[in-house]
């Protein structure tokens, strides 16, 4: 079934409006990719451009990735995932498929705290970030951080002092280290917390 999903994610032009007009018209993504093109024709939210990727049936990039994944140990968690954080689903364009290395903590039962900021800080910066980051987990809380350098990095290594698990949401794969200098950084995350992302692996 996880190639349905990562297939209907990659389509392009369909637009938020469009994926989710499709997921209430039908029972799942797999009922989608069959539709007779009549059927589809019906939902006034699709586009031309996204009738057009709808009938691309190639999955052969979803295979891909979904054997990637199994070789690489990356979780897939689509919308339907009874482990998907129910917080992200309440957002008004929640992404139809996750990516997940590690352990992905109980973001739904605990305060989870975005701290993110400038790459090119001050020491000073760096100073508070840690500081901050680690008072969020002494008092039970995730910070949720981009995994970049600067502030980002500082506060997730100020909570996993705390012993507390990270949650790194990087702008590409979960495989891919970017920096390049942050690869301690992803280790320990992986390690201790969870490093999720919603493009697929080998996303720049």
């Amino acid at each position: 079934m996880h190639r349905y999903w990562i297939w209907l994610a990659g389509r392009p032009g369909l637009g938020s409006r469009g994926r989710q007009a499709l997921l209430r018209h039908f029972p799942n993504p797999e009922a989608i990719y069959r539709a007779a093109p009549e059927a589809l024709q019906t939902i006034p939210e699709l586009t031309p451009e996204g009738l057009k990727a709808l009938a691309d049936k190639s999955l052969d990039r979803a295979e891909a990735i979904c054997r990637d994944c199994s070789q690489k140990q990356i979780r897939i968690l689509t919308l339907s995932d009874g482990a998907y954080p129910k917080r992200l689903k309440q957002i008004s364009d929640p992404p139809l498929v996750l990516y997940a290395k590690g352990e992905l903590p109980e973001l739904d039962s605990l305060p989870a705290i975005g701290v993110v900021g400038t790459r090119q800080c001050s020491a000073y910066g760096l100073s508070a970030a840690c500081a901050m980051g680690y008072q969020i987990g002494r008092c039970g809380g995730i910070v949720v951080s981009g995994l970049a350098a600067g502030i980002d990095r500082a506060a997730m290594e100020g909570c996993l002092k705390a012993r507390q698990p990270v949650v790194g949401v990087p702008g590409c794969g979960v495989d891919v280290v970017y920096p390049t200098g942050n690869r301690e950084l992803y280790a320990a995350v992986e390690r201790s917390g969870c490093i999720l992302s919603q493009y697929p692996p080998r996303t720049p």
